[in-house]
């Protein structure tokens, strides 16, 4: 078992104010799962409870709950429900009915564990929870992938009430998190942001060759070259490198960047620096006063992209050269600069490493396993990384963890093999894509390379990085596309914090925009908070998802695993096992009922027992009853069973 030093002190110090004369807090109602009942008062989905008295009594219920849980070392990911959340936005709130929405934060991050557990949660993903740059903010509060300094947390996540806590420090909390998390035999991974970093990262003091700079009057309108000989979306493979570089548009593009400040001019670099720490002004707003450079904004490394340009953070410069492949179109006289392929290190590696700035990668990443305890990572755009970097960050994680989780962000099931081979256990595919157009054929064509995926991939409608499915089709979609979600094979059902309750609004839209590129509030970059008092949740249909997938497990494996003719617009997927089979029924027409013949299916059969619908709560409507055929209305899923199947004619 873990230590729970940190959890501990948590608990006692909270004990120690629980008789404290405070503000009582507002909270949703939802997220007592701890039985609370010294409650002051109660309407509209939320609870009044005095802050220190509630948190102690939901701590002790998760030191209570502890005893029915084991952590092990070793998971078996077929069994595995992730849960992404971003702490500031999970559980922000207007705790005290002021108008004012706090952030979350990382202790009552906590009071959602038991929440989580009910929805079958042993995997908690966390986005960025570094702390991030206020400088070129997007929105009203900035994204946290602009990460001013790997080594630190942002201080928004820090909770208030531990503020009389003595040598406690924000890391501690975050450590403390991680043990209540295990506690509960949930493992918690990190967003690690090895290729990125803010514009005024904490790294430009000393070294500022770490990125790339541009002319500032060049940084209005700046974007990537458009390559009209090439098309939409493409790939940067070495075949059209040639093209690339022949274009007009990128010799344009490569005039816009400058050596760095101490080359440009050394001793008025020393001087903007020491400026700067005596007055406290920005380093980077100095430069761009005084030198008439800055920080090169970042872009996708896909040829011809639509994606606007990430103009919070900018590309480390992972090596000192240019790799030989590219070499040959470059004048050497070129200032550093970054294009698509010298984003993209893991084809076009240079041949001198900039290898402080790549132990400085590793020391952080073994800063994060070391202090909070965690238990994985998600490395974000690993893909990009040269293979050797990415080598030594995985050695150097499974030191530590041998049993870590580890998440490509690989948009693309295609890649499975060099995903597994490169050592990830998880990526997130394809599923993200083919439910942004949710039609029968391209669905059929997705489940069927599921079985032969080397490692899982993410079960999923949205991400953090998509707009919601709510906001596609509404609460019904929601629902059957997350039934459909949590039976495929080699897929690891997986939860966007807020879908739970059946949010609208995004944390992103950077992937299968739906928005026409409207300016909408986005966690990632605004000040919002979930809709925890929706009043029908999606939570005891994800409890009952959670407890058929345990209880049919061995039935459900890849090898079981077949997807029968459709039925109109009706998708339909199967386990079969000797006598046993598992039967999905999904229809994704929005506006059309359709019938549906189960012995279509396998004839030799008296009827197949509803376990799941879409539409109704768990134990109501027709659930349990047995059917040959019947009527799918719209956007409803179904889920069947059947354990007395019969060979032979009839």
């Amino acid at each position: 078992m873990k230590q729970q030093g940190r959890l501990k002190q948590i608990h006692r110090f909270l004990m120690s104010n629980r008789r404290k004369e405070v503000e009582a807090i507002w909270i949703p109602s939802l997220w007592n799962q701890c039985g609370y009942t010294n409650v002051q008062d109660e309407h509209d989905g939320e609870i009044q409870v005095h802050p220190f008295d509630f948190i102690v009594h939901h701590l002790q219920y998760v030191f209570d709950s502890s005893s029915q849980y084991h952590l092990a070392e070793t998971r078996n990911l077929d069994e595995s429900v992730i849960y992404c959340s971003l702490v500031r936005y999970t559980t922000a709130w207007d705790y005290g009915h002021t108008g004012v929405l706090a952030s979350g934060t990382f202790l009552r991050t906590m009071i959602l564990l038991p929440l989580l557990k009910k929805m079958g949660v042993n995997i908690l993903y966390l986005l960025p929870v570094t702390r991030y740059s206020s400088l070129n903010l997007k929105g009203d509060i900035g994204s946290p992938y602009a990460v001013h300094n790997l080594f630190e947390l942002d201080y928004h996540l820090h909770d208030s009430l531990l503020d009389g806590m003595k040598d406690f420090t924000l890391h501690d909390e975050m450590a403390a998190l991680v043990e209540a998390c295990h506690l509960l035999d949930i493992k918690v991974v990190v967003d690690f942001i090895p290729r990125v970093t803010a514009r005024n990262s904490v790294v430009i003091e000393e070294h500022p060759d770490w990125v790339y700079w541009i002319y500032l009057d060049q940084l209005e309108g700046f974007c990537p070259p458009n390559i009209p000989e090439l098309g939409f979306f493409e790939e940067c493979t070495p075949d059209k490198l040639d093209t690339i570089y022949r274009s007009d548009e990128t010799a344009d593009f490569l005039d816009k960047f400058s050596l760095p400040p101490n080359e440009l001019d050394s001793a008025l670099w020393e001087s903007l620096k020491v400026r700067a720490k005596q007055t406290g002004e920005e380093l980077l707003t100095l430069v761009e006063e005084e030198m008439g450079i800055t920080t090169s904004p970042a872009h996708s490394d896909w040829i011809n992209d639509v994606q606007p340009i990430w103009t919070d953070i900018t590309f480390y410069r992972l090596f000192k050269d240019l790799s030989p492949m590219v070499k040959p179109y470059v004048s050497p006289q070129q200032a550093p600069y970054v294009l698509f392929d010298t984003i993209k290190c893991n084809y076009y590696p240079g041949l001198e490493p900039n290898r402080e700035l790549w132990d400085m990668l590793i020391d952080a990443i073994k800063f994060n396993l070391n202090i909070y305890g965690i238990d994985g990572f998600r490395i974000d755009i690993g893909h990009v990384l040269p293979t050797t970097l990415l080598d030594e960050i995985f050695q150097q994680i499974k030191e530590v963890k041998p049993h870590a989780i580890l998440i490509s962000e690989d948009l693309f099931n295609r890649n499975h093999r060099k995903a597994a081979k490169t050592g990830y256990n998880i990526m997130l595919g394809s599923g993200w894509n083919m439910m942004t157009d949710i039609k029968v054929n391209l669905l059929q064509n997705y489940l069927r390379e599921l079985p032969e995926l080397e490692i899982p991939v993410f079960a999923c409608s949205e991400t953090a990085d998509t707009p919601r499915i709510t906001s596609r089709g509404g609460v019904k979609l929601a629902r059957m596309m997350t039934v459909f979600n949590y039976f495929l094979p080699n897929a690891i059902p997986y939860l966007t914090t807020g879908m739970e309750v059946n949010e609208e609004q995004p944390l992103n839209c950077g992937l299968g925009d739906n928005t026409e590129g409207a300016e909408i509030p986005r966690a990632f970059f605004n000040k919002l908070s979930i809709n925890w008092t929706e009043p029908r949740t999606m939570i005891p249909l994800l409890d009952q998802l959670n407890q058929y997938r345990k209880e049919y497990s061995k039935l459900l494996q890849s090898g079981n695993f077949f997807v029968p003719d459709n039925q109109g617009d009706v998708l339909i997927y199967a386990y079969y096992q000797r006598n046993e089979l598992f039967v999905g029924c999904f229809n994704l027409s929005s506006d059309t009922v359709q019938k549906v013949d189960l012995k279509a299916i396998y004839p030799f059969n008296d009827g197949f027992v509803l376990l799941i619908d879409s539409n109704s709560e768990p134990g109501t409507g027709h659930v349990g009853q047995r059917y040959k055929q019947f009527m799918i209305q719209p956007n409803q899923g179904m889920i069947f069973y059947h354990d007395k199947i019969r060979s032979g004619e009839e």
